[in-house]
């Protein structure tokens, strides 16, 4: 009778295992990004991001079902290895693509996922050029260069007119991108620059430069660039006793700013994005409740992921065609950051930019928030 009863389990089980249905294949999203080289930071936050809103959606019950899994690639910010590492994202069958961080590598990519029917979402790519030629896959999260550009060349243009200013960028499309237009913006309304200049980035000495603005006897300065160079250039100008007014874009939100920087960052102005309404929620307060650490390269990466979760709800299938139709629709869609809509360039309703000044607050750290200088 045992014999019977233990064949008898056997059984049940087999037969349990036979028509238990099969776990539904995971949803591939490939992080795009500099995983290593001197960008290698930013490209760690993107994953940061990607990888902490998967795990909620997971937690959630998946993207329509189906666990979603990441697939990291790294690019370096080369455009040389781009397309390689777009086709392996391709062979690996990624449904859609957070990245690639810079704008040249945004621009190779794209065509490829577009041919192949993988959405890209870019958190970080700033180039005005990029959606303007863009595909049907194509969605930017960043604030596009002219943007900033508009409020920042404006400023230096009425505030420092019949005065010396400079504008230096880090060779890159993203920093010379910013830098030209915010220089056309300057030129444009009268004034001219009595330096422009390209650095290299990752140098951890720029003294021939600071000279060269010194020798000028500039009363400010714009940089085009991201957060290390530019907290470097500013803490070596003011140790050479180079107290012109610091000015640059959003690449300077990073804890990476203030650590190259020290203190030389009080004072520093910078371009960021305006809260729209009451339900936009500050960057330290959208990192916060995220539990995030990188800066708005995570947040972004995060909240890219977290719109196609939000995307799921109106569209019949798992379709990427289906799925940029809707977003490029002018939905508002709801994400920590607050409400998110893109136009039918595949640009986000991002908002209005102003010039904020990095100040020591009441809680002892230097940081911009609700310090807004223009507009």
């Amino acid at each position: 009778m045992e014999r019977i009863a233990a064949f008898v389990c056997v059984a049940l089980v087999a037969l349990a295992v036979i028509t238990m249905p099969a776990r539904a294949e995971p949803v591939l999203i490939g992080v795009a990004g500099p995983m290593s080289g001197p960008l290698a930071p930013y490209g760690a936050w993107m994953v940061e991001g990607v990888e902490r809103a998967a795990e909620q959606i997971n937690e959630r019950g998946g993207l329509a079902g189906r666990d979603v899994e990441i697939v990291i690639a790294d690019d370096v910010a080369d455009p040389s290895r781009v397309e390689a590492v777009a086709d392996d994202l391709i062979a690996r069958g990624v449904f859609a693509v957070i990245g690639h961080f810079t704008s040249g590598t945004s621009s190779i990519a794209a065509p490829r996922y577009a041919d192949a029917d993988i959405l890209m979402l870019t958190p970080t790519a700033t180039d005005p050029l990029l959606t303007q030629d863009g595909g049907w896959n194509l969605f930017r999260l960043a604030p596009r260069d002219d943007a900033q550009a508009q409020v920042s060349g404006r400023y230096l243009a009425t505030e420092y007119a019949g005065r010396r200013v400079a504008v230096v960028h880090d060779k890159s499309a993203f920093g010379k991108g910013l830098a030209d237009r915010t220089r056309q913006v300057m030129n444009d309304l009268g004034l001219e620059d009595v330096l422009y200049a390209g650095i290299d980035p990752d140098e951890s000495d720029y003294g021939a430069l600071i000279r060269s603005l010194s020798d000028a006897r500039i009363d400010a300065l714009y940089f085009g660039g991201m957060a290390e160079e530019a907290g470097i250039i500013l803490r070596q100008m003011r140790e050479a006793g180079l107290d012109a007014t610091f000015v640059t874009g959003e690449g300077a939100i990073s804890p990476q700013f203030t650590a190259s920087a020290g203190e030389a960052a009080q004072g520093t102005l910078m371009t960021a994005a305006l809260p729209r309404d009451s339900y936009d929620r500050p960057l330290d307060e959208a990192l916060e409740a995220t539990g995030l650490e990188g800066g708005r390269a995570a947040i972004m990466s995060f909240v890219a992921l977290r719109l196609l979760e939000e995307a799921r709800d109106h569209v019949s299938a798992l379709d990427a065609q289906a799925f940029a139709q809707y977003l490029r629709s002018g939905a508002m869609l709801m994400t920590e950051i607050g409400p998110v809509a893109f136009d039918a360039q595949g640009d986000a309703s991002l908002g209005e930019y102003g010039l904020f000044a990095w100040r020591r607050m009441p809680g002892g750290f230097i940081d911009y928030a609700d310090n807004l200088v223009a507009r």
